[in-house]
């Protein structure tokens, strides 16, 4: 990107995600150990003076919702239809992938219909051949309709811990892809990235295009106020060494429980560049907050999509979804006024490629089905029915309790 600009800062979270989605500057398990103990990083080319990047705990700016888009230009994608919607079956597909030690990058299961759900994956190309032989293993022991790939693919994600506290971030990017014309496959979304999942082809134009709206090569306004090295003076050092002997190991910092939320799908609108952003942009004209966005993949020209929202917005989020079904002349939206969503957050989520695994595993021991599922870097979200939120709590928190801090 010529337009690119020197970052004078980034939080530890904003480079992981950053990291992984295909920014090549650090590799994400150095801001996993440069996280975990506290260390602020310098990153600076040795063939210049130029004062470099500064990693630690605060971004660059709190008022700007973004801090960078990055690109995973070869991308491969799987979709496994028809999958039994009960307990556990996501299990059996996520621990068969693990065996392989396949990292699994956008994972997305939307909300389930007549009993059967679609999963889709996205990976590194190169592991696709691995991941295909796990996922025909894991589709005939779970009686799967079928699954499709895609190796021509390529994930696009915007990233900022200021998106957590603005509204419409989200849809600023649908609206430019749109805008150039340019269809999305899959979308998924957690607290702080957005990802969308695109043709190769049209990779590099998605990246400009979003660069631009976003005006990423312009200097923020305003900074963070406090350094990493005045952190660095308050680190505790005892609790640092401690950490030392497992530091390797995952690190699960929180799980959380929401039940403020409620969940609505579109369910087979047609396929075509700009449909997230006129979704979204009606829904932003309704004065709906959205939380969580599944775009899940289907191969037959229609997608379904869902979103979550706060309580409050239930109704008016409904008769939204309404006149969108006339409108794109499709089944109508199914929904649920009281969802809980359960999250994962913590440090090497994706290197440890059996997180999602261990999460579908303690649910499903519990009698708990995962309606939705979303992924990033430092979080693993799922969507559970209401009444099983504070049970799904409660057996993640065993699940992970040898590696909570």
């Amino acid at each position: 990107m010529p337009e690119a600009r020197r970052v004078s800062r980034i939080s530890y979270d904003e480079m992981l995600e950053l990291a992984s989605a295909g920014a090549g500057v650090m590799h994400n398990r150095s801001i996993e150990f440069a996280k975990k103990f506290s260390v602020p990083v310098h990153v600076r080319s040795s063939l210049t003076d130029s004062p470099g990047t500064m990693i630690g705990a605060e971004p660059e700016s709190p008022g700007e919702p973004v801090c960078g888009v990055a690109l995973t230009k070869s991308q491969a994608r799987i979709t496994l239809t028809g999958v039994p919607d009960r307990p556990g079956a996501a299990l059996t597909l996520f621990s068969t992938i693990a065996a392989r030690n396949v990292a699994m990058d956008m994972i997305v299961q939307n909300v389930g219909e007549e009993g059967r759900a679609d999963i889709s994956l996205t990976f590194a190309r190169e592991d696709l051949p691995s991941a295909l032989g796990a996922v025909e293993e894991a589709a005939a022991r779970l009686g799967a309709v079928a699954y499709t790939h895609d190796d021509d693919v390529s994930c696009l994600s915007i990233v900022g811990l200021g998106m957590a506290q603005q509204a419409g971030v989200a849809n600023k990017m649908f609206r430019a892809l749109a805008e150039a014309k340019i269809n999305i496959l899959m979308i998924t979304t957690s607290l702080i990235k957005t990802s969308v999942l695109v043709s190769r082809e049209s990779g590099v134009e998605a990246l400009q295009h979003v660069h631009r709206v976003f005006a990423l090569e312009r200097e923020p306004e305003t900074p963070a106020e406090r350094s990493d090295e005045e952190r660095t003076k308050t680190n505790n050092t005892a609790a640092i060494l401690a950490k030392l002997q497992s530091m390797e190991g995952l690190i699960v910092e929180s799980i959380v429980l929401d039940e403020s939320q409620s969940r609505v799908t579109l369910h087979a609108v047609p396929h075509t560049p700009g449909l997230a952003a006129d979704v979204f942009d009606e829904i932003a004209d309704s004065g709906i907050v959205v939380d969580m966005i599944v775009q899940s993949y289907s191969g037959a020209g229609t997608a379904d999509m869902s979103f979550t929202c706060p309580r409050e917005y239930y109704d008016k989020a409904i008769e939204t979804a309404m006149r969108l079904s006339k409108r794109f002349d499709c089944a109508p939206p199914t929904s649920s006024p009281q969802i809980a969503q359960l999250a994962v957050y913590g440090i090497g989520l994706r290197s440890h490629t059996e997180v999602a695994s261990r999460m579908v595993e303690s649910l499903g021991a519990a009698g708990i089905n995962v309606e939705m599922i979303n992924t990033s870097e430092v979080c693993v979200s799922v969507v559970v029915e209401a009444r099983q939120g504070v049970r799904g709590l409660a057996a993640l928190k065993e699940a992970f309790q040898d590696v909570m801090v």
